[in-house]
């Protein structure tokens, strides 16, 4: 098959699930603050400065949070080549190889297809932008890793 890219934007609520590994940080920076805010109130207004130490540990975490609430979409760029698929976003840029997909589906009553690769990645590709026939490219290489798994796969 041809190459082909597929271009569109992310909207915030496609964007929540990168606050989920940020979970734990957010609990602990609650907690930590919280008793930050009662040794002050109690023993010494010193320990007012110590409520920066969250800021500085998880600047990840607030950047994510500031980009969130100004900039409501994040464009996104994935190009299918012969071997590999790069995906565009931002400013970031990753190579997966195309033999690495081993899920493409479309959960029920949802508008996105989901493109599951070995590393982890996860791409949301909206319906309306890929064609029967570039899916089933994609499908292929999951199909196709499905099918070598169950090869290596001992009998019982």
């Amino acid at each position: 098959m041809e190459p082909f890219t597929i271009r569109y934007t992310l909207t915030r609520r496609q964007r929540l699930p990168e606050l989920l590994p940020w979970i734990p940080a957010v609990a602990g920076s609650v907690g930590f603050s919280v008793g930050m805010a009662y040794l002050a109130g109690v023993a010494s207004r010193w320990f007012l400065v110590f409520l920066a130490l969250p800021l500085v540990l998880y600047r990840g975490l607030f950047a994510l949070l500031v980009e969130l609430a100004f900039y409501p979409g994040k464009p996104v760029e994935v190009t299918v080549g012969d071997e590999d698929l790069t995906v565009r976003v931002g400013g970031d840029t990753r190579q997966l190889a195309l033999d690495g997909i081993i899920q493409v589906y479309r959960p029920e009553g949802d508008a996105d297809w989901t493109v599951l690769h070995l590393d982890g990645t996860t791409l949301a590709i909206p319906a309306g932008l890929i064609t029967p026939a570039q899916l089933d490219h994609l499908k292929g290489f999951a199909l196709r890793a499905a099918r070598q798994r169950w090869a290596e796969t001992p009998p019982e």
